[in-house]
Formats: structure tokens, sequence, C-alpha cells
């Protein structure tokens, strides 16, 4: 009687999607990005004392101590064949570690990293590193992850909707159907966080400007990214119309300045995280008193998406 009186007045009960969806045990994703954040230590890229990498050679060394010389020596030629190759190229926009990072999340923990379709110099370096990787680091790294991923559900449950719904509104653009993918690593690259082709984004849940609701923020702005071909091309329109030059750190800066204005909405004590990593104290910085005077408003309601565009490129 009760399902035939939903039906009578119609009554239908639906779920909303899922803003992510996030994958935490990924095996050879966590591997890789290690190995690749390692390798950039051994490289010495620019990089490596930046928060999200510093931290990465005091992790390898507690997890050395449980390993026996062969292994260790093992894991060291493992992280070398990385700095020699993959760890001296940029993850957000090289193709060589796209293909790899791409490759290996959609990989079966019980597969061989050499039954991949990736570089052989990378899969014998995974496939060395693997059984070690498992008994030193792994156990460690999951239990992080999930930690994290916890972390998030409340505030993900209690803001995520008025966060979603303040972002697709600024962007006027549709949020990835059934939720935006997120890999969970405990590391992933200098900037902790990342996002590159095909709707990639990983967050690194090692990297102490992930937590809390920095983690909320952050995510959001990689996942943003996927709206950075329309806004170019519509930067770039605007530009040309108007016989302004283009700059193409402008959308990155709009992301960073959105999702602090979000979050502020939500809690308004929050700092935004590119106040606490000084990105307006960059080459970014240049863009901030223009996205206070004409962004704002528009995040506001009080001008056009076309206007504020304009606006932002006088």
């Amino acid at each position: 009687m009760v399902k035939t009186l939903l039906v009578a007045v119609g009554l239908v009960i639906q779920t909303a999607p899922p803003i992510f969806r996030f994958e935490t045990d990924g095996f050879w994703l966590n591997l890789h990005h290690y190995l690749y954040v390692l390798g950039r230590v051994e490289a010495k890229m620019p990089d490596i004392t930046r928060e999200a990498v510093a931290g990465a050679p005091a992790d390898e060394a507690q997890g050395l101590k449980a390993l026996s010389d062969s292994e260790r020596h093992a894991w060291r030629q493992a992280v070398t064949a990385y700095a020699n190759g993959l760890s001296k190229l940029e993850a957000t926009f090289d193709r060589r570690v796209y293909d790899v990072t791409n490759a290996v999340r959609r990989a079966s923990p019980d597969r061989d990293a050499g039954s991949l379709q990736i570089e052989a110099a990378v899969a014998e370096a995974l496939d060395r590193a693997a059984p070690i990787y498992r008994k030193a680091w792994w156990p460690q790294h999951r239990a992080a992850n999930r930690k994290w991923l916890q972390s998030m559900q409340d505030p993900l449950k209690k803001f995520g909707p008025q966060l979603l719904a303040y972002v697709t509104r600024a962007y006027q653009e549709p949020w990835m159907a059934g939720g935006f993918p997120v890999n969970v690593s405990g590391w992933a690259h200098w900037a902790g966080a990342y996002s590159t082709y095909d709707s990639l984004l990983v967050v690194a849940t090692l990297n102490p400007g992930n937590q809390g609701l920095h983690g909320i923020e952050i995510t959001f702005h990689e996942a943003m990214h996927q709206w950075d071909e329309e806004i170019d091309a519509r930067l770039l329109k605007i530009a040309r119309d108007n016989k302004l030059k283009f700059n193409d750190l402008l959308s990155h800066a709009m992301i960073f300045y959105t999702t602090g204005e979000a979050m502020k909405t939500v809690v308004p004590s929050h700092v935004p995280y590119a106040e606490i990593a000084g990105i307006w104290n960059g080459r970014m910085g240049s863009f901030k008193p223009a996205l206070d005077a004409h962004w704002r408003p528009y995040l506001e309601g009080k001008t056009t998406l076309d206007e504020a565009l304009l606006a932002l490129q006088r």
C-alpha cells in the first residue's frame, strides 16, 4: 500500500550525485608518485625545498630502516631511474609523465608494471620497487590516504553542495556528471596536488597544506581546471575583440581567487590557500588588484561574466 501511495502522489526520492569520486587504494599510482618525488630530490630539482616535497626524504629514511641491504640497494636503483628520467619532467604538463600516471592509476595491484603500456625503463623501476614499497611504506601511505579521506567527509557533506553551486554559478559551466575523479596519493609532486589531461587529478595526503578545509579548497581548485579550455577561449576572444593582450596565467589566478572566496562564504574566518601559500606574492600577484576590483563584484552578482572578463584584461 505504501508503494502504491508513493506512485500515486508522484513522490520520487533521489540521492544527489557525488561531487567527487575518490580512489585511495591505488598501489601503483602511490608508488609511482613516491618515486617521482624522491627522484626530484635526488636530481636536485628547484622545488625540493617546497612543503610538498621536503618531507619525502625523512619518510623514506624511516622506511629504509626496515629493509635489508639488498632491498635498500634495489630501492635506490628505482629512485635513481626516476631521477634520471621522469622526475626531471613536469607531471602536470609533460605527456610522458601523464602516460605513465594514467596507466598506473587504472592498474590492478596484482598486475606487474611490465604488463602495462608504459616505458620499459619505468616499468622495470616500478617492478623492482614494488615488493619493497609494499613492505616499508605502502601500509602507512594507504592508512594516511584513508584517514585523509575520512577527514574530508563531514566538511564535504556540510559545505560541498554550497561550494559546488558557487563555482558552477561563477564559471557558468556544468560540473562533471557523476562526480570528478580524485586520485589520492601519499605524495604527488611539488605542488602537493595537480590536475592534468583527461580529468586526471591527484591530491597528496601527506602534504601539510592539504589538511582540513584547505584539503577541500585545493580539491575544488584542481577540479575547476576542467574548465580551463572554455575559460581561456572566452578570455582570448574578448582580448582579441578588444585588442588586448591575453595572459594565460589569468585563468589560474581566477581559480585561486574564486575557490578562496567560495570557502569564505561557508566559513567566513577561512584564510584562502593563495594567501597562506604566498601566491599573490609571486607572478600571479599582478592580477590581484584587478580580481579585487572586477572579479569580486561579479562573484557578488553585481556585473556579468563577460563584463568581468573584459575588465580583468584591461
